[in-house]
C-alpha cells in the first residue's frame, strides 16, 4: 500500500497490469473518439433549417380589417371620387398650382368606437371604409384648408365636411402644413434673395453657395414655428453645408422668409443673420458687409478625417479583436410563436390589430388578453421638441406631427429588427399625386429580452436549495421608426407573458445644430465643425383608451401616504409609516397628474361591478417610467396653447369621437391659437364616473446634447417607457400557465434534482435560415 500526493491510499498493480491498463485505456479512447465522430456525422446530418411556425399572412386577400389603414386603391377610390365632384372644382394635384384647390392627403376616417364595438361583440353590420381627405382650397375666394369624409369604399357614392365639435372651424389656411407646391415656391425666393450674395457666401464659407453652387451647396433647414403670433407665417432658415451628415455642418448665417401673404410674388426675405449679426434686409447686409461696418467671417471646410464627425461611416480604433466577430443573434428553433393574418396579431394570449396613420403614427386597437379586451385604441397622437437659444433657429418648437409624415421608412433586417422578425409595407398618400408603398416600414418578432420574467430561489436553510423556479421574458415586440429630418424616434409595444403591455420611445439620429457663438453658451457646449447642439426637450404623447371589464370604468389614484401611528404594543413611542388611500376622481379637472415625487400614486382604471375572487376590483393601472415636467408658462405668452398635452404627465377625459387626437397636423403652424386646443378636453370638466375614458400619457425627457452625441445620439440611455399593468385584474399571474417555466427540485427521498421543463424541448436540433440584408430605402408607387 502507497500513499499518493494527497496522503490517501491507493492500490499499486503489477507492471505488467500497469502496461495492459495503458493499452485498454487507449484502445478505448480511440473508440470513444470514433463514436464521437459517427455521432457527430449523424447529429450534423440530421440538422435541418427551422421551421417556419405558425403563419403570417401579412396581405389578405378578402376586405381590410375595420381598423387597417386605406389599401392603395381605397385612396384611389376616394380621390377620384372627390376630383368628380364637380361643384367641390378640385384640381389634380400633379397638374394644379398653389393658387388650384388640390388634395393634400388620404388616410383612413376611423369608425364610431360604438358601431366597432357592436360589430366586434354583438354581431352588428360591419362598420363602413370611409377615408378623411384634406384638401387644399388655395383656389377659393378666401383661400382655406378643407377636410372631407369620403365613403363607403371601396365604391364612395358620397361625401360630408368633417368638422367635429370643439375643433377651430373653418381652418385657416395659414395653419395649413408646407407642401411640396408651397416649398417650390419657398425654395425659389431664398435662391432670388440669396443671388445677390453669392460672392460674400463663397467668401465666408469656403466656397459654399446657395445659388448655383455645384458641389459646393447650402442647404436651407427650417425652424418653426413659422412666427410669433396667431396668424403669421414667417420662417427663419439656418444654412448648412450639403455634406455627409449635413445637419452637423451649419454656418453662420440665417435668414427669415415672410410668406404670409396669399400672393407668393410678394414673398421676400426680411432679417438676415450673418456671424450673430441682425440685419433687417439683403440690401442692408449687403451694404454693411462691403462698407466693412459687419464683423466678417471665415469658416473653412472640414477635409479628410477631419470631416468624418458626421458620419456614420466606420471610424477611430475598434475596441473589439482585430478580427471582426460577429455579436449574438436571435433564433427560433421552433418557428414563429404567434400567428399574422393581415393586421391581426396574436401571441401567447395577446390579440390586438394596429395601423400606421400617415399624419400621427402607430395605433394599436382591440387589445385583449385571453380573449378579454383591455383596451380599444393605444395610439401616438404627438411627438414634440422644443429647444431653447436666443438665435432665430434655437427658438424652434417642432410639433411633428404638422410636418410632412411618410417618416416611417423601410427597416434595415437584422439591424432596425432581427433577422427572424415579420415585416410589413405600408401605403401612404400625402403631398403627393399617388399612394406609395414603404416597404417594410414595420415589424414584429419574438424576443427574448435576456431577463427573468420572474424567478424564485428557496433555500431550505439546511444544505442549500430547496427549489428553484423561473421563466425567461421572452415577449413579442410591434416596432416602427419614424425619421423626421434629423431625429429617427424608435416605438415599440411590448406584450409581456404576464398581462403587462409595454410602451417605449426611444430617440436616435442626428441632433439639430447651429452655428457656435459666445452669446449661446448659457444653453449648450461647444462642439463639432464649430457648431452647437442646444438644450431641448422632447415630449411624446399617446391615447390610451383602456376597456377594463367594459366601456363604464372608473380612475383612481391610490395614493401612498405617511401615517403617524401608536403602536400597542409600544404606545410610548412614535412609529411613522406608509399605507394606501384610494381617492376616486369624479370630474375631467380632477385627474390631471403633475408628477410630485412627495405623492406617490398608481393610476388606476376599473370596472365597479367587476371583481376579482378575493373582491379587489379588476383594474389595469398606468405606470410611468419616462417623464420630465414642461418648464414653459401657461401664460398665453408662450406656444403652449398648441401642445397644452404636455403640461401632463397624465390626464383622463370623458371619451368623445369628435376628440380622436390630442392635437392636428395643423397646430404646428399657429401655436398660438390651434385648431386643436387640448385643454378644452379638460376645461369641460365633464363627469368621469361609470364612463368611457381614456388617458393621454405624456413621455418626456430633458436633452443637453454632449460631445458622445456625434455623429448621432444613441438609444442607450434615451430610452422612454411607460407600462399598462393589471392591478388586481387577475386572480395569479397569467404566466404561470407558460410551458416555457422551468421548475428545479427533488422527488420525494430522493437526494437528486430533477428538471421540470413542462414539454418543453430543451435543445434545439435546427439551424437557423440566413436571410442577407437587403436594402432599398426608397419608396415605389402602389
Amino acid at each position: 500500500m502507497e500513499m499518493d500526493d494527497d496522503g490517501k491510499a491507493y492500490k499499486v498493480g503489477s507492471p505488467g497490469g500497469s502496461v495492459l491498463w495503458k493499452v485498454a485505456t487507449g484502445v478505448l479512447l480511440a473508440v470513444c473518439i470514433a463514436l464521437a465522430v459517427a455521432l457527430a456525422v449523424v447529429v450534423l446530418g440530421d440538422v435541418k433549417p427551422c421551421g417556419a411556425g405558425m403563419t403570417a399572412v401579412t396581405v389578405l386577400d378578402g376586405p381590410p380589417g375595420v381598423f387597417d389603414d386605406l389599401t392603395a386603391a381605397e385612396i384611389k377610390a376616394a380621390r377620384d371620387y372627390l376630383l368628380g365632384v364637380t361643384p367641390l372644382d378640385i384640381t389634380p394635384v400633379q397638374v394644379a398650382t398653389f393658387y388650384d384647390n388640390y388634395i393634400y392627403l388620404v388616410e383612413l376616417h376611423l369608425p364610431p368606437k360604438a358601431e366597432a364595438l357592436a360589430y366586434l361583440d354583438n354581431n352588428g353590420p360591419r362598420p363602413e371604409r370611409q377615408a378623411l381627405v384634406t384638401v387644399y382650397g388655395g383656389g377659393r375666394t378666401q383661400p382655406v384648408v378643407e377636410q372631407y369624409v369620403v365613403g363607403p369604399l371601396p365604391n364612395p357614392t358620397r361625401h360630408t365636411t368633417y368638422a367635429p365639435p370643439g375643433r377651430k372651424n373653418p381652418i385657416p389656411w395659414h395653419s395649413r402644413s408646407p407642401d411640396s407646391m408651397e416649398r417650390s415656391l419657398t425654395d425659389a425666393a431664398l435662391k432670388q434673395a440669396t443671388r445677390d450674395i453669392n460672392n460674400i457666401l463663397a467668401e465666408s464659407f469656403d466656397g459654399f453657395k446657395h445659388d448655383d453652387c455645384g458641389k459646393l451647396c447650402l442647404i436651407p433647414l427650417e425652424s418653426v414655428p413659422r412666427g410669433y403670433e396667431s396668424g403669421e407665417r414667417m420662417t427663419w432658415y439656418r444654412f448648412h453645408r450639403a455634406m455627409e451628415g449635413f445637419f452637423l455642418h451649419p454656418i453662420p448665417f440665417a435668414v427669415e422668409l415672410n410668406h404670409s401673404d396669399i400672393d407668393h410674388t410678394r414673398w421676400k426675405v426680411g432679417q438676415v443673420e450673418y456671424n450673430d449679426q441682425y440685419f433687417a434686409s439683403i440690401a442692408d447686409f449687403v451694404q454693411s458687409y462691403n462698407d466693412g461696418s459687419a464683423q466678417k467671417v471665415r469658416v473653412p471646410t472640414p477635409t479628410g478625417n477631419a470631416a468624418m464627425y458626421s458620419s456614420l461611416r466606420q471610424h477611430g480604433t475598434p475596441a473589439h479583436p482585430s478580427e471582426p466577430l460577429r455579436g449574438p443573434e436571435l433564433i427560433e428553433p421552433d418557428g414563429r410563436r404567434y400567428k399574422v393574418t393581415g393586421r391581426h396579431v396574436e401571441y401567447m394570449g395577446w390579440s390586438f390589430d394596429w395601423r400606421l396613420a400617415t399624419s400621427s403614427g402607430p395605433h394599436l386597437f382591440d387589445v385583449r388578453m385571453n380573449g378579454e379586451r383591455i383596451l380599444y385604441e393605444l395610439a401616438l397622437k404627438e411627438i414634440a421638441t422644443w429647444y431653447s437659444g436666443t438665435d432665430p433657429v434655437t427658438t424652434a418648437k417642432f410639433v411633428d406631427c404638422g410636418l410632412p409624415a411618410g417618416g416611417y421608412f423601410e427597416l434595415a433586417r437584422g439591424i432596425d429588427c432581427p433577422t427572424t422578425a415579420t415585416f410589413f409595407d405600408t401605403v401612404h398618400m400625402m403631398d403627393r399625386a399617388d399612394p406609395v408603398i414603404y416597404k417594410n416600414s414595420v415589424c414584429v418578432f419574438e424576443l427574448n429580452t435576456g431577463i427573468p420574467l420572474r424567478r424564485h430561489y428557496e433555500s431550505n436553510f439546511y444544505d442549500g436549495q430547496s427549489f428553484y423556479g423561473g421563466l425567461v421574458d421572452n415577449a413579442l415586440v410591434l416596432r416602427t421608426i419614424q425619421t423626421i429630418g434629423n431625429y429617427d424616434l424608435l416605438y415599440d409595444f411590448i406584450f409581456h407573458q404576464n398581462g403587462v403591455l409595454e410602451v417605449k420611445a426611444s430617440l436616435n439620429g442626428y441632433v439639430w445644430t447651429s452655428y457656435y457663438q459666445a452669446s449661446q453658451a448659457p444653453y449648450g457646449y461647444p462642439t463639432w465643425g464649430g457648431s452647437i447642439a442646444n438644450v431641448h426637450q422632447h415630449f411624446f404623447n399617446f391615447k390610451v383608451d383602456l376597456d377594463v371589464g367594459g366601456t363604464e370604468n372608473r380612475f383612481e389614484t391610490v395614493d401612498i401616504i405617511l401615517d403617524n401611528v401608536t403602536l400597542p404594543f409600544r404606545p410610548n413611542v412614535r412609529h411613522f409609516l406608509t399605507r394606501f388611500e384610494r381617492n376616486q376622481k369624479t370630474r375631467e379637472t380632477e385627474d390631471t397628474v403633475q408628477y410630485d415625487f412627495t405623492k406617490p400614486k398608481y393610476y388606476n382604471f376599473y370596472s365597479d361591478n367587476n371583481k376579482n375572487r378575493f373582491n379587489a376590483h379588476r383594474g389595469y393601472r398606468i405606470q410611468l417610467n419616462g417623464i420630465a415636467k414642461n418648464l414653459l408658462p401657461k401664460d398665453g405668452a408662450t406656444a403652449v396653447n398648441g401642445a397644452a398635452w404636455m403640461d401632463y404627465q397624465v390626464a383622463v377625459t370623458r371619451r368623445k369621437d369628435s376628440e380622436p387626437s390630442s392635437s392636428s397636423i395643423f397646430n404646428q403652424n399657429d401655436l398660438y391659437d390651434p385648431v386643436v386646443n387640448f385643454q378644452s378636453f379638460i376645461d369641460d370638466d365633464e363627469n368621469i364616473v361609470d364612463e368611457d375614458l381614456v388617458a393621454w400619457v405624456t413621455l418626456a425627457a430633458h436633452h443637453l446634447p454632449h460631445s458622445e452625441d456625434y455623429p448621432v445620439t444613441a438609444t442607450a440611455g434615451n430610452q422612454l417607457q411607460f407600462f399598462i399593468r393589471p392591478f388586481h385584474f387577475y386572480d395569479e399571474d397569467p404566466s404561470m400557465a407558460s410551458s416555457n417555466a422551468v421548475w428545479i427540485g427533488r422527488s420525494p427521498g430522493s437526494p437528486e434534482n430533477y428538471v421540470e421543463r413542462y414539454g418543453t424541448p430543451e435543445v434545439s436540433t435546427c439551424e437557423p435560415k440566413h436571410t442577407p440584408m437587403n436594402y432599398d430605402g426608397r419608396w415605389h408607387n402602389a
